[in-house]
């Protein structure tokens, strides 16, 4: 199990780096953390406590007074932190040691076998367990893909039908799309092009 200087040996340190570590000794035999959770707020009590005794030993007489009440309220922000992860770390000893000593029954995340044993499982007949290699397909998976192939054959139909309906080109001399009566050429088509008779086009 790791202690709180190893967790600690890699940050950077503003100061003397061997009083940071030997603090951090101390720290370990006080605070007596086990298990990743303790030792991760005990590791944030001891970064903030160390950034506290950094800030104490600064003179703070050539600041400026907006600095000053920023350091204030950083310094407030520091310790409202260690007493929030002491009160935290506090908890786990505590429910801890309770466990171990009396073996109360705490709080914890159900496994997926404690739930699946109160789950009525649907019995599942021995013939439906798996599908064995060159076995047909069952119906329920046949009826799937026939719908989805119907589907996919629909909407291709459609989208050829929209293009052709984009694409045609109306002949002049044809009954008006209006409805009017009138050749298109002489109602909604005045404005159109002529259009040249494909065959005379590809001999052009």
């Amino acid at each position: 199990m790791r202690t709180l200087p190893e967790l600690l040996s890699h940050d950077k340190v503003v100061g003397d780096r061997a009083e940071f570590l030997a603090l951090a000794a101390e720290a370990q035999a006080q605070l007596r953390p086990e298990g990743f959770l303790e030792l991760h707020f005990a590791a944030e009590i001891f970064r903030d406590t160390w950034r506290l005794n950094i800030m104490a030993t600064v003179d703070e007489s050539t600041f400026s007074e907006d600095f000053l009440e920023t350091r204030s309220k950083y310094r407030d922000r520091l310790n409202t932190a260690v007493r929030r992860n002491t009160q935290e770390l506090r908890r786990l000893q505590t429910d801890r040691i309770l466990n171990e000593r009396w073996n109360l029954a705490l709080p914890a995340p159900a496994s997926a076998k404690d739930v699946l044993r109160f789950e009525k499982a649907k019995p599942i007949r021995p013939e439906n367990n798996q599908i064995r290699k060159n076995e047909p397909i069952p119906d329920t998976v046949q009826t799937a893909e026939s719908r989805l192939h119907a589907q996919i054959e629909a909407e291709e139909r459609r989208e050829l039908a929209e293009f052709a309906q984009r694409t045609n080109v109306i002949p002049r001399n044809a009954p008006c799309p209006c409805k009017s009566g009138e050749k298109y050429k002489r109602c909604c088509g005045k404005e159109a092009p002529p259009v040249l008779n494909p065959v005379l086009k590809k001999a052009a």
